[in-house]
């Protein structure tokens, strides 16, 4: 049997962008022999469930585990980062240490890095050392990790997300955005949001006059200061305004239930606007009018890859407005090239995956 320990541990946690990563990722899979193994620090029943291929273990078996593995994957997100904290780095540090004691080959597929981490090249660059190959998920990223982290040009292949692939599959039908329900899907959240933005961007909400509201979120833990903490702030307490034009959704994410079932929202929605990158992402392949708001690097790439304004900050009213006027459906030809980049990286790796074991 061959083994492949998936060296991430944040799949579950509550952000359905992972899931879609990882999915994507999976699906490349379905006639292999691999098992991928990978240990997370939380409960993992629902993630067993959408993830079949995956056996999911306790974080304490993780040294025990991954130490018969001879392939390290870091499979999705954005590694390559500071503005969510330093836990990312703390956890390429510590398998920096098991990796320099059993010596596994080491990938990263379809990974994110913002330009913003270049405060911690020293220590990204050591990591980053040990890495055998790295499929980016964007341009973008290829060209950070070469001028900005001065990696090899050998060591990196430019691709696209792996949430293309599931969300290729998901939304192969999409239907056409003039007959939905909600006029506006907005989902916002900026790990360094401004007390001012968050003021202006409530009191476009409020005075939103077009149709319906559905607010959401693509993490779905409303503790932290995630977007229903934000929302909350932009309204002033938000259940006053709750059953008016506004409605608010919480897919039911720690539940058995597959990953169509988290993103299903978005085909009720014409225009989404957002600051999340897989939310953008996504909104784009339900066939949505997407327009994006500026948060990191990472939107700012993908925004201009879909080929759709970035409203700046920072924010007013009447630059949300006018955002909201040009949003537009993305071209599909631009996300089924994303699709294959995606998929064509996958087969990259399956067939290297298959030379080692």
């Amino acid at each position: 049997m061959k083994k492949v320990f998936l060296s991430f541990d944040f799949y579950g946690a509550g952000n359905i962008g992972d899931d879609l990563m990882l999915e994507g990722f999976l699906d490349c899979f379905t006639d292999s022999d691999i098992v991928f193994h990978c240990c997370v620090p939380r409960n993992y029943l629902h993630q067993q469930y959408r993830f079949q291929k995956v056996k999911f273990a306790d974080e304490k078996k993780r040294f025990e585990i991954s130490k018969e593995c001879k392939i390290w994957i870091g499979v999705g997100d954005t590694p390559v980062q500071v503005k969510s904290g330093d836990w990312f780095i703390n956890r390429l540090e510590s398998d920096l240490e098991q990796i320099n004691r059993t010596n596994p080959e080491y990938y990263f597929a379809g990974i994110g890095a913002e330009k913003e981490a270049a405060v911690r090249k020293d220590t990204f660059v050591k990591i980053l050392f040990n890495v055998n190959h790295i499929w980016t998920r964007d341009k973008a990223t290829a060209d950070i990790l070469i001028n900005d982290f001065e990696i090899s040009p050998e060591k990196i292949s430019s691709s696209s997300d792996m949430a293309n692939i599931s969300l290729s599959r998901i939304f192969r039908d999409s239907e056409d955005y003039k007959s939905r329900r909600y006029d506006l899907g907005f989902c916002y959240y900026d790990e360094k949001s401004e007390e001012e933005d968050l003021k202006n961007t409530g009191s476009f909400l409020k005075k939103f006059r077009k149709g319906k509201i559905l607010l959401f979120g693509n993490e779905v833990n409303k503790k932290g200061n995630f977007e229903y903490a934000l929302y909350e702030k932009m309204f002033g307490g938000i259940n006053k305004y709750l059953y008016r034009n506004v409605n608010i959704y919480t897919p039911d994410y720690f539940a058995e239930v597959n990953t169509e079932e988290l993103v299903r929202h978005y085909s009720g929605c014409k225009t989404v606007m957002t600051s999340r990158y897989h939310a953008l992402l996504t909104a784009a392949w339900a066939g949505c009018r997407v327009v994006s708001m500026e948060r990191s690097s990472k939107v700012t790439a993908l925004s201009e890859e879909l080929g759709i304004k970035e409203i700046k900050k920072p924010f007013t009213p009447e630059k949300l407005k006018q955002g909201f006027e040009e949003a537009k459906v993305v071209d599909r030809n631009i996300l089924l090239q994303m699709y294959r980049n995606a998929s064509g990286s996958i087969s990259e790796l399956k067939k290297l995956i298959d030379n080692k074991l």
